[in-house]
């Protein structure tokens, strides 16, 4: 008992001394999706759609930083499909979505060159700029189905097209490079934008169309904005 005891103490102790090395936040905004490559269907129009994500990082020093980041975002395209009915005549163009991922949850570790700036008169960080890379996985939930549309109630049922295609579920790595500023209201609190381009190599067990679209890769870019928390300091 007395072990376990002074080994809580101690790492309380390590903790404590080290804690105001870390910085924890949480942001949101939109990403953008590129054309996914390798698959049949891609898409020929961009969609914004949300983004999310929380880091915790730790200060080497006041240049270097390293750290981890959950991320969470919506991969979706759309496109324009001409129409035409049974004697040749236009129908117009319809829009199709394609929904390449519900959900692309991604893990990383990241690693950041960071750029301080103090203010006159005070001993911490005022604002930084930071440029680093990361590299993790990406888990994709999806659940394959297609929505079938008219181009109005009118029309005949042999005029139904798919106005919405969805990937399936899948797996794949990333790597990607951010850049960011924060600014501190105080040697605690502060603001943060940040711009993380990303590419994914996924592998899904879609097997429709011969497994055309099991295999893709793609840019996705999250552009963020949050807050920041410093631990530890005074």
């Amino acid at each position: 008992m007395k072990k376990i005891l002074l080994s809580f103490s101690l790492l309380t102790m390590v903790f404590t001394v080290s804690a105001q090395k870390f910085e924890v936040g949480l942001n949101a905004g939109v990403s953008t999706t590129s054309k996914p490559h390798k698959s049949l269907y891609k898409g020929g129009d961009n969609v914004y759609n949300y983004a999310t994500n929380f880091k915790v990082q730790y200060n080497i020093n006041e240049r270097w930083q390293i750290g981890g980041e959950l991320g969470l975002t919506k991969w979706q395209r759309k496109d324009q499909w001409a129409l035409d009915n049974t004697n040749n005549q236009s129908l117009g163009k319809q829009e199709v979505k394609l929904l390449i991922a519900q959900s692309a949850t991604s893990f990383s570790l990241q690693a950041n060159h960071v750029i301080p700036f103090y203010e006159r008169y005070e001993d911490f960080v005022r604002s930084a700029i930071y440029l680093g890379v990361s590299a993790g996985a990406v888990i994709v939930g999806n659940d394959g189905k297609v929505n079938y549309s008219r181009v109005n109630p009118n029309t005949p049922a042999e005029y139904t097209y798919a106005s919405q295609y969805n990937f399936e579920s899948g797996f794949g790595m990333l790597l990607g490079f951010q850049i960011g500023y924060s600014y501190y209201f105080n040697s605690r609190l502060g603001i943060n934008l940040d711009i993380a381009p990303k590419a994914a190599w996924v592998h899904t067990n879609d097997v429709r169309q011969g497994g055309a679209n099991n295999y893709y890769n793609l840019w996705y870019i999250p552009t963020t904005i949050g807050i920041r928390y410093r631990l530890g300091f005074e």
